[in-house]
C-alpha cells in the first residue's frame, strides 16, 4: 500500500507511543483462494452496501486497492502457473503461459526460463503481472520488440460484479476483453487469471552507461543528456528499451535489445562517448551479452526473486511523442525541464525509451491509450518517499508534482496521455490523460458490465460517480458515468 494512503496511521517509523490504527485500511480481508470467493465477496458488497477494494501485491500509487472501513478482495494467493506450449485458439496459437491473478513477475519469469522461454513483465520483479500491471497497459523491456503487457494477453478468468464467472478473449465477451486489456484495473470485473503469450528465449544484449557532473559546469552536464537522449530513436527502432535515472550530479541508463548483437550498442553509443569525450565527462559504458533473456534481467535488475526498485513513492509521468525527443527543440526544452524538476534536489527523473508503437495484433485490438503507439519515452518523476518526513512536507512535495512538475511536462506533449499505473493520482484531467479517445467506450462498458458502480477505485473509470466524504465512505456525487 503506498505511503500516502497509508496516512501514517501505523507507522513502525514514528515513536512506539504513537498510536496504531486500521486507518485507511479496509476492515475485513478475504483471502481469495477461488472465483467463488470473489463471488461470495462482491454479493455481500452489494447486499450490504460495503465499499470494496481489489488488493494483488500493493504497487499502486493511486490508492485504487485499499477502502477504509471495506471490504477487501485480496488475490495474492491465487499463484498458480500453468504452462502450454500447444495454445491454440482461432486468434492465436503457439506457446502461452496461464497465471493466477496474484502470480509475481518473478514467478513467471522463473517459470518461462525453465522450459526455455520469456515472458512480458515489467522490471520490478515483485509486481504481480495479471493485475493492474497488465490491466494498465503495462511496459516491459521487453516492449520495443514484443509491445505493452496487454498487447500479448490472449484471455482473462474473471468474475462480473453481478457475480457471473467466464471468460473474455477475442471470442468470447470480446469487449470486457477490450476493456481490461489496458482500460485500467478494479473496474469492469475481478481478474482471477490471465493468459498470456510466451515466446522462445534467447541471447539478450545489454548495456549501461554512468557518468557525472563531478568536474564540470551544469550546463555541460545537461548538454550531454540532450545529446544522449538524440541518440535513442534508432536504438530502440531496432529493439531496445533504453532505462535512465537523472539527477543533477548523476546519470545512470540501462539498456536491453532481446533481437540484436551486443555490438549495435558500441555502435549506437558511439557518438555519446565521441560527445562525452569532447567536453571531457568521465564516463563508463559496459556492454554485455547473455544466453538468455532470463539471465541479462538477474544481470541488471536482479537478483530474484526482489530486484533492485524501491517502490514507495510520490510519483508522476508523461508520455513523451517521439516527434517531441527527435527535434533538436524539442529535445532540449524536455532535457531543460528535467534540469527545473530536479534542481531541488527533491525529486528524480527516470525516463524509459522504447518502440511501443507495435499494436495489439488480436481481433479487435485493446483499450490502450493511443499516445503509446507515439511516445518515444515513458518520462517520470519522483520523491522517494522520507519515512521522516513531516505531513506538511509530504503535503508540500505533493503538490510540487502536481501544481509545478507534471504542467511542465503536458505543456512539451500536448494531446498526448500518461500512464496510468505509474500516475499522480491528483493529476488535473486524470481520465483524459490516462484513457484518452478510449474514455467514451471505456464508459459505456463500465455501465454495461458494472451497472451499479460496484467497483470503486480513484481514477478509474465511473469513479466521477462517487466521491469520498470526511471518512472516507463513498457517496454518490450526482454525476453519471
Amino acid at each position: 500500500m503506498q505511503p500516502w494512503f497509508q496516512n501514517g496511521t501505523c507507522d513502525p517509523f514514528r515513536p512506539q507511543s504513537t498510536p496504531c490504527t486500521l486507518g485507511n485500511l479496509v476492515q475485513y480481508s478475504i483471502n481469495v483462494s477461488s472465483a467463488a470467493d470473489v463471488v461470495a465477496g462482491l454479493k455481500f458488497g452489494r447486499e450490504k452496501n460495503v465499499r470494496l477494494a481489489i488488493k494483488n501485491t500493493g504497487h499502486e500509487f493511486s490508492g485504487k486497492n485499499t477502502a477504509k472501513g471495506g471490504l477487501g478482495l485480496w488475490t495474492h494467493n491465487l499463484n498458480k502457473i500453468e504452462i502450454n506450449t500447444n495454445y491454440s485458439r482461432p486468434s492465436y496459437k503457439g506457446p502461452a503461459m496461464k497465471m493466477g491473478a496474484g502470480t509475481l513477475a518473478a514467478s513467471a519469469y522463473q517459470a518461462a526460463h525453465a522450459l526455455g522461454y520469456r515472458v512480458i513483465g515489467g522490471s520490478c520483479p515483485t509486481v504481480g503481472l495479471a493485475g493492474g500491471y497488465t490491466q494498465g497497459g503495462g511496459h516491459s523491456v521487453l516492449s520495443s520488440i514484443y509491445g505493452l503487457g496487454a498487447d500479448n494477453v490472449l484471455e482473462w478468468e474473471v468474475v462480473t460484479a453481478d457475480g457471473r464467472q467466464l471468460i473474455a478473449s477475442p471470442e468470447q465477451n470480446a469487449d470486457l476483453f477490450w476493456a481490461l486489456s489496458g482500460g485500467g484495473p478494479a473496474t469492469y470485473a475481478v481478474v482471477i487469471s490471465m493468459t498470456t503469450r510466451m515466446y522462445l528465449d534467447g541471447p539478450t544484449s545489454g548495456a549501461s552507461l554512468t557518468f557525472s557532473s563531478s568536474g564540470i559546469d551544469q550546463a555541460t552536464y545537461w548538454a550531454a543528456i540532450e545529446n544522449f537522449q538524440s541518440n535513442l530513436a534508432p536504438l530502440v527502432d531496432a529493439g531496445a528499451v533504453v532505462l535512465y535515472t537523472i539527477t543533477p550530479s548523476n546519470f545512470l541508463m540501462f539498456a536491453s535489445a532481446p533481437a540484436i548483437a551486443a555490438s549495435t550498442f558500441d555502435t549506437g553509443f558511439a557518438s555519446v562517448k565521441s560527445h562525452l569525450t569532447q567536453v571531457g565527462i568521465a564516463h563508463n559504458l559496459t556492454v554485455t551479452a547473455d544466453l538468455t533473456y532470463y539471465d541479462h534481467f538477474q544481470r541488471y535488475y536482479g537478483p530474484l526473486p526482489n530486484g533492485i526498485w524501491e517502490v514507495s513513492h510520490l510519483i508522476g509521468s508523461r508520455l513523451i511523442p517521439r516527434s517531441v525527443v527527435t527535434a533538436p527543440a524539442g529535445n532540449k526544452a524536455l532535457v531543460d525541464a528535467y534540469a527545473n524538476i530536479t534542481a531541488s534536489g527533491d525529486f528524480i527523473v527516470v525516463s524509459i525509451a522504447m518502440n511501443a508503437s507495435r499494436p495489439a495484433t488480436l481481433p479487435g485490438g485493446n483499450s490502450v491509450h493511443p499516445a503509446w503507439r507515439s511516445a518515444l519515452l515513458h518520462t517520470l518523476a519522483y520523491w522517494p518517499w522520507d519515512w521522516t518526513a513531516s505531513p506538511a512536507t509530504i503535503t508540500a512535495r505533493e503538490r510540487t508534482l502536481t501544481e509545478d512538475i507534471e504542467p511542465q511536462l503536458v505543456q512539451l506533449s500536448p494531446g498526448s496521455g500518461t500512464y496510468l499505473n505509474e500516475a499522480n493520482f491528483n493529476m488535473k484531467n486524470a481520465q483524459q490523460e490516462f484513457y484518452g479517445p478510449n474514455l467514451a467506450r471505456l464508459r459505456s462498458l463500465k455501465k454495461k458490465w458494472d451497472k451499479q458502480g460496484l467497483l470503486w477505485a480513484r481514477t478509474a473509470i465511473g469513479s466521477e460517480a462517487w466521491v469520498e466524504d470526511g471518512t472516507q465512505r463513498l457517496c454518490k456525487s450526482g454525476k453519471d458515468f
